[in-house]
């Protein structure tokens, strides 16, 4: 690897440093309000979930005191704890834009916004360089289908590559200078780490918050005066290294475009389905089949379908927080009730003879491009997989948003987070919108019974 030539973590800190909202395309700063409100929104909808109660219980029980916002909850604790509760939450469900980058950028930018009183100002330009440099990294984990890289090896880029976006983001909001923000980037790189097996476990949600709680430390760190090497990423037995090997072309593709091609020019691929991208393509194929077909699911005899690796892993949950990651239970639970929403997995889904049988009866046909349901009678009904949909505009995202936080937030507070993300370059303080997100006059009782 010709990595001595190519300076990559000087080039990560020159960029967090020196990037300002007015040099990037007007589409930059419209997807990424969009993509903040749609992370805020699956955060708080987990209060009502498994995965946040448990948090919830953690976080009363352990947390600092401090001026940072659990987001909808009455909970104010530090900014580290803040960024790991928060960064939790915002992938508990999977729910999070397909990108997850949003997760711990935004909980560790905003923690560290919060905390300094900065502007609304600060906090977006923190957010675009945190998701922008963990994008321009993201090709070392693109092919890991193909047996290429760390993914193919069992690493996931949430853990691996979330400390350094988290910890440029909080630097940048922090002001950090160039030097400070290479100390803060060889700190992250080196205490990373997750692996694709957490999915569909409480695991994966870990490894956003510990990514978002530990690149604010490193900044805060380096803010402090705390040192690293500067070039942990690309050095000898750096972070690269380590996780070679990798092609050459993968190396010198790293952050070649960053700061003249930005990801956020591309729309925010929003979930419809609180699961794993994997799962979405067949699910809504299946339930196109539903509206096509009357499909009595007791004579179903098989469902045949790629069921993919990641969700293989899962095929058959035994909680319902696994169903998240089963492509059978997936498929099962769309063709029984004609839905899948965030809130159907749980343990007594899992447990229904209905669903069980139905999964059991799902068999994986790797590279197969449809879903085909065979019926008792021999009748076979098929579906082409397509690309999976998306939440694009600002009407489908804001609506999302809407039906996530109706548990958590006052309608009047659903409707000031949405007005004040919409001109969020213009706010004089993050506090404004910390404050509509916090829950202070007993309205949910879900965050307050966990």
């Amino acid at each position: 690897m010709r990595t001595d030539q190519m300076q990559l973590t000087r080039k990560l800190a020159e960029f967090s440093r020196s990037f300002e909202l007015d040099r990037a395309p007007a589409s930059v700063a419209r997807n990424a309000k969009l993509a903040i409100l749609d992370c805020l929104g699956v955060s708080v909808l987990a209060l009502s979930q498994e995965a946040g109660h448990a948090m919830l219980s953690f976080a009363r029980a352990n947390a600092g005191t401090g001026s940072c916002t659990v987001w909808g909850t009455d909970i104010m604790t530090n900014p580290r704890d803040a960024a790991f509760c928060n960064g939790i939450l915002s992938h508990a469900l999977d729910f999070d834009d397909r990108n997850h980058s949003s997760t711990f950028t935004l909980a560790a930018g905003m923690a560290a916004a919060e905390h300094r009183a900065l502007s609304g100002r600060q906090l977006l330009e923190a957010f675009i360089v945190g998701r922008e440099v963990r994008n321009c990294l993201d090709k070392l984990f693109s092919s890991r289908n193909s047996g290429i890289g760390p993914g193919a090896r069992g690493w996931h880029s949430n853990g691996i590559l979330g400390a350094i976006a988290a910890a440029c983001s909080a630097a940048r909001a922090l002001g950090l200078d160039q030097e400070h923000m290479l100390a803060a980037i060889g700190l992250a790189a080196g205490s990373c780490g997750a692996l694709t097996r957490d999915g569909g476990t409480m695991a994966k949600p870990f490894r956003t918050g510990h990514a978002a709680a530990t690149g604010l430390t490193c900044a805060l760190l380096a803010e402090h005066g705390f040192s690293s090497d500067a070039t942990a990423l690309e050095g000898r037995y750096g972070l690269l290294e380590a996780l070679s090997p990798i092609p050459d072309d993968v190396i010198q593709a790293l952050g070649s475009e960053l700061g003249d091609k930005f990801n956020l020019e591309s729309d925010i691929r929003s979930k419809p389905f609180a699961s794993c991208t994997a799962t979405h393509s067949a699910t809504e194929a299946i339930l196109r089949l539903r509206i096509k077909h009357v499909i009595d699911p007791q004579e179903v005899n098989e469902i045949r379908c790629d069921l993919k690796p990641y969700p293989l892993v899962r095929q058959i949950p035994s909680r319902g927080f696994e169903g998240r990651f089963s492509m059978a239970f997936c498929l099962a639970i769309a063709l029984l009730d004609g839905r899948l929403e965030a809130d159907d997995f749980t343990d007594a889904n899992v447990s229904r003879p209905d669903v069980q049988a139905l999964m059991n009866s799902t068999v994986a046909t790797p590279g197969e491009r449809c879903v085909q349901v065979t019926m008792r009678d021999g009748t076979q009904l098929s579906e082409t997989l397509l690309p999976p949909s998306d939440f694009t505009t600002d009407a489908t995202i804001e609506e999302k948003f809407r039906r996530c936080a109706a548990g958590a937030l006052t309608r009047q507070q659903t409707h000031d987070v949405i007005a004040l993300i919409q001109e969020l370059e213009t706010l004089r303080s993050i506090r404004q919108l910390s404050e509509a997100l916090r829950n202070s006059d007993g309205h949910s009782q879900l965050a307050r019974s966990a």
